[in-house]
C-alpha cells in the first residue's frame, strides 16, 4: 500500500536569535509569502480593473462580458491535469514560470491600449491563457507549501497565507478605485503586472532545495494518475466529508453570491451605497477571521475549527432573505451575515487546508489540491444557473431561502464524519503507491 521513504529534511529551526517564533524565521517562507501577498493584491486590481477596460474602454456588450467571464473561468476544467504535473516535477519552477508568464500576457494590454490597437479578442486571449497559468500555479503553489515550511507549521503558513488573501481582498479593489481617478483603468493592470513579477522573484530566491515529487520512477499515464487521486481522496476517511462539503457549500453558497445585489436592490430596495456598505463588512470580517484561525486551531483542533465555522458561518446566512422591517434593520441583518460568514470563512479554510495537507503524502499533494479544487469549482456554474432558474420560478426572497437552507448540508457532512471529532494534527504520511 505504501512503501517507506525518508521524510524530507526539516526546515530551519522554529526560533532566532530575535526570538519571533514559527514561521518568522523561516527566510525561505517570508519570500513566498512576501511574493505572494504582492501578487495576491496585484490580481484584485485586475479583477476591479479587466471589466472596467471592457465596458468603459471597448463599450462591450452584457454577451461579450459573459463571454470574457467564461473564458476567465474555462481553464478550471485543467485542474486535474494541473494536479498530474506538480506530482511529477517540481513546483517551484511552475511557480516561477507561470508568474513571469501572467507578468507578460498582462503587461501586454497597456502597452496594447497605449499602441492603439487594444480590442476584445484581446482581452478574451489573455484572460484564457491567464487562467490556465493560474491553474497550474494554485496547484503548485498549495501542494509546495508543505515541503517548505514542514508539517510542524502547515497551519502557520496557512493561516499567513489566508490574512494576505483577505486583505487584498479588502485593499485590492479600493486601491483600484482610487487610482482610477488618476489613470485609465488599461494603467492600473500594471499594478498586477509588477506583482506578478516581483513574486516570480520572490520564489526564484528561496535556497531550499525541492525534490522531484515524482521520483525517478516511471510515471503511470495522465487519466490513470489523475483517477488515483480522486479514488485516494474518496476513500478516505477524512477527505470524503471534507470534498462533499466544500462542493455542496459551493453549489449552493454560490447561488447566493450570484443573487445577492439583485435581491438586495430589487425585493429589500437598499441603494447601491448601502450594498456596498454591507458587502465591506465581509471583508472586515475576513481579516479578523484570518487573524484569529491559527488561535483557534491551536486551542479546539483542526476538526472542531472547521466544523464550528462552518456551521456558525453557514446558518447566519439565513439572515439575508429573513430580512425585512426598516432600511436599518434590512442592512444592519445583511451586515451581520457578511461580518460573521467573513469571520469563520478563513477559520474553516485554514482548518480543513491543514488537515488535507497533513493527510496527504508529497507524491500526492498536487493530486489532492487539483481534486477538490476541481470538483468543487465545477459545481459553482451549476449552483449559479440553478439560482436563476429558482429565482424567476419563485422569486428572489424564496430562492435566497432555498440556497441558505442548502448551505446547512455542509456543517451536517462535517459534524457525522469523523472530521469534527480530530483534534489533532495526524503524523505525516510516507508516500502513496
Amino acid at each position: 500500500m505504501a512503501s517507506k521513504t525518508p521524510a524530507p529534511p526539516k526546515p530551519e529551526a522554529a526560533a532566532t536569535a530575535t526570538g519571533k517564533p514559527g514561521l518568522w524565521a523561516n527566510p525561505d517562507f517570508l519570500k513566498l509569502w512576501a511574493g505572494q501577498s504582492l501578487s495576491l493584491f496585484g490580481s484584485q486590481v485586475t479583477i476591479f480593473a479587466l471589466p472596467l477596460v471592457a465596458v468603459v474602454m471597448l463599450d462591450a456588450t452584457a454577451g461579450q462580458m459573459g463571454l470574457l467571464g467564461a473564458l476567465a473561468r474555462a481553464p478550471f476544467v485543467l485542474f486535474l491535469f494541473a494536479g498530474v504535473w506538480a506530482d511529477r516535477y517540481r513546483r517551484r519552477p511552475t511557480m516561477i514560470w507561470t508568474d513571469f508568464g501572467r507578468c507578460v500576457l498582462i503587461g501586454l494590454l497597456p502597452l496594447a491600449w497605449f499602441a492603439g490597437v487594444l480590442n476584445l479578442t484581446w482581452l478574451y486571449v489573455v484572460a484564457l491563457l491567464v487562467g490556465v497559468l493560474g491553474v497550474f500555479f494554485e496547484v503548485a503553489n498549495q501542494a509546495y507549501l508543505p515541503s517548505l515550511v514542514g508539517s510542524e507549521h502547515i497551519a502557520e503558513g496557512n493561516a499567513k497565507m489566508q490574512i494576505s488573501t483577505s486583505i487584498a481582498q479588502v485593499s485590492g479593489p479600493s486601491l483600484g478605485a482610487g487610482l482610477l481617478a488618476v489613470f485609465s483603468a488599461a494603467s492600473l493592470l500594471v499594478v498586477d503586472a509588477v506583482s506578478y513579477l516581483f513574486s516570480g522573484v520572490a520564489s526564484a530566491l528561496i535556497r531550499r532545495p525541492e525534490e522531484r515529487p515524482g521520483g525517478q520512477g516511471r510515471n503511470p499515464h495522465v487519466f490513470s494518475a489523475m483517477g488515483a487521486g480522486i479514488l485516494w481522496v474518496w476513500r478516505h476517511r477524512l477527505m470524503r466529508p471534507m470534498l462533499l462539503a466544500i462542493t455542496l457549500f459551493m453549489l449552493f453558497g454560490t447561488g447566493i453570491q450570484v443573487q445577492y445585489v439583485l435581491y438586495a436592490r430589487r425585493t429589500l430596495n437598499l441603494s447601491p451605497s448601502l450594498i456596498a456598505v454591507t458587502l465591506a463588512f465581509l471583508g472586515i470580517g475576513a481579516i479578523v477571521g484570518s487573524t484569529m484561525s491559527l488561535r483557534v486551531l491551536r486551542r479546539v483542533g483542526p476538526g472542531p475549527a472547521a466544523f464550528w465555522a462552518t456551521a456558525i458561518g453557514n446558518a447566519v446566512l439565513l439572515l439575508i432573505p429573513a430580512a425585512t422591517g426598516p432600511m436599518w434593520l434590512k442592512v444592519g441583518m445583511l451586515s451581520a451575515a457578511q461580518v460573521i460568514t467573513g469571520a469563520t470563512a478563513p477559520i474553516a479554510m485554514v482548518g480543513m487546508g491543514s488537515l488535507r495537507m497533513h493527510l496527504t503524502p508529497n507524491n500526492m499533494q498536487g493530486r489532492v489540491v487539483a481534486t477538490f479544487r476541481g470538483l468543487s469549482l465545477g459545481l459553482a456554474p451549476v449552483g449559479a444557473l440553478i439560482s436563476g432558474l429558482l429565482g424567476g420560478a419563485i422569486g428572489l426572497r424564496p430562492t435566497m431561502y432555498v440556497l441558505a437552507l442548502g448551505v446547512l448540508a455542509p456543517p451536517l457532512v462535517i459534524l457525522f464524519s469523523p472530521v469534527a471529532g480530530t483534534r489533532t494534527f495526524p503524523a505525516p504520511p510516507s508516500e502513496a503507491t
